[in-house]
């Protein structure tokens, strides 16, 4: 595949999740209008932090009234997950230049994650009936030699999907920040942020360790919700992470 079927790709395969974020970036632009955050800042936010939940909890603690500290922190935790996100994708971009690393380190969202992890751990096998038919098995062979000799363009396809919810999120931001005085209450558009993290699980949760550490969350998330300026969200988080790390060693362990 070329860079640009790579890179097209990508966009395209990343569209669908625009459905949720929309509504998301919207919310948070309403709600950082509503914290007293001018609107400038508020996109300028959405260009350089580029981080979705972050940036909501960030104004509603802000609307709260909560102090710089509790602030930095919670949102430092929040974004902790992206720890693990990098050394998920470290194998598959250690040999680019470290602008590229860069580039797609800026890029690398939940929703992006989700889809350019799936396109690297994408394997092709040989096609049905390869094994009984000798000159197709060799022209199998052939093709995978063929694949292993081509240069990794996978990269691009992470760009295309980063570039796309990228695009995205700036645009539902401005769109908030316009249209925040005309959207009517009734429209409830606070559903689309569960709903968009709902969308990753279902893509992501194939393995134990994933299984384990999103019901933990859960659990947390309920038990510690009374928590005061949405600490109760990095203490799920916490749970979480340690328990997927637990369900990690214990599998390999059991080997």
């Amino acid at each position: 595949m070329s860079r640009s079927t790579e890179f097209l790709a990508g966009c395209r395969d990343e569209a669908p999740l625009l459905l949720g974020v929309a509504p998301f970036g919207m919310i948070y632009a309403i709600a950082a209008l509503a914290a007293g955050v001018p609107a400038w800042v508020a996109q300028l936010a959405s260009a350089l932090v580029f981080a979705g939940a972050a940036q909501l909890v960030i104004v509603q603690m802000l609307a709260a009234g909560a102090g710089a500290l509790p602030i930095a922190l919670t949102a430092g935790l929040l974004n902790v997950r992206h720890v693990l996100y990098s050394a998920s994708m470290a194998e598959y971009v250690r040999h680019l230049s470290r602008r590229w690393r860069l580039l797609l380190a800026y890029l690398l969202t939940d929703e992006a994650y989700a889809v350019a992890v799936l396109r690297y751990q994408r394997r092709d096998g040989a096609p049905t009936g390869a094994q009984a038919d000798p000159a197709r098995s060799d022209r199998a062979e052939s093709d995978s030699i063929a694949r292993e000799a081509a240069p990794d363009l996978r990269h691009w396809y992470f760009l295309g999907a980063g570039f796309t919810l990228w695009a995205g999120w700036q645009a539902s931001t401005a769109a908030g920040l316009l249209f925040a005085a005309t959207i009517p209450p009734s429209w409830e558009l606070d559903f689309a942020v569960p709903l968009t993290f709902i969308a990753l699980l279902t893509l992501l949760l194939r393995e134990r360790a994933g299984q384990a550490a999103a019901l933990a969350a859960a659990i947390g998330a309920l038990a510690f919700a009374a928590l005061p300026y949405k600490l109760g969200l990095v203490a799920a988080i916490l749970v979480g992470l340690l328990a997927g790390a637990w369900t990690v060693r214990r599998l390999e362990g059991a080997r």
